[in-house]
């Protein structure tokens, strides 16, 4: 099957994706002085309390010392603590403070009013429609 329209396709997705970004960028920077990145940090240590540095590195991908920056600065903001479990003095828990929890809810909120504000133009039908039209074309990736 021959594609006309791949590269506005991709462009448009690619252009939804930053805009989106950028919004839930600015409405967490209203409330709270964090990055989305560092957000997601401290939403996968709400999901996991006690999680350690190494598994966050394993479920986001990135590099250890990228990481250590990461809970450092969330650390000194008072966002978490990190605590030595009485059977392994080596790896530190990770938990949220009030401050962290927080900043999870307003990611919440902000990610589910940028998703909202995403599909308010459109009717069920043609979500309904977007979506099917979205998991087709994903699959044409996942040969």
């Amino acid at each position: 099957m021959t594609t006309t329209n791949g590269s506005a396709i991709s462009t448009l997705i690619r252009e939804i994706f930053v805009a989106e970004q950028a919004q839930i960028a600015a409405g967490l920077h209203r409330q709270e002085p964090v990055t989305p990145q560092q957000a997601v940090v401290l939403q996968l240590i709400d999901q996991r309390p006690g999680l350690i540095q190494k598994d966050i590195v394993a479920l986001m991908q990135r590099r250890a010392a990228t990481v250590s920056t990461f809970l450092k600065k969330l650390e000194t903001a008072g966002y978490i603590t990190r605590q030595i479990p009485e059977d392994n003095t080596r790896n530190k828990q990770l938990f949220l403070t009030n401050r962290g929890q927080a900043v999870v809810a307003a990611f919440q909120t902000t990610r589910t009013d940028v998703y909202q504000r995403l599909a308010a133009n459109l009717s069920a039908t043609q979500q309904a429609e977007l979506v099917t039209l979205l998991t087709t074309a994903k699959a044409g990736l996942e040969d």
